[in-house]
């Protein structure tokens, strides 16, 4: 129950039940890229963090309204080919 005279508790709750949400959707993201990578053997290839760290490297470059993206490395290819990501533009 929300005591309506005290705003600032209020707001404390509120922020602090966005920081779960938060938090369960981040964990539910990791859950789902350990199960593809376990599913695709990817752990034989890169730890997550390190995956992650070539999924980074990524660049997209806006010019007037277009969006272009820098072309992929070996490993990034793999790496969404492995999530069912086709990315060619």
């Amino acid at each position: 129950m929300y005591p309506l005279r005290n705003p600032r508790y209020v707001n404390r709750e509120f922020g602090m039940q966005s920081k779960i949400f938060i938090g369960f959707i981040a964990l539910i993201i990791c859950a789902h890229i350990h199960k593809t990578m376990s599913d695709k053997d990817l752990y034989k290839l890169w730890t997550m963090k390190k995956m992650l760290k070539i999924l980074e490297r990524l660049k997209i470059h806006h010019i007037k309204s277009d969006h272009i993206l820098s072309p992929l490395t070996k490993d990034q290819k793999k790496i969404f080919g492995a999530f069912g990501l086709d990315l060619n533009l």
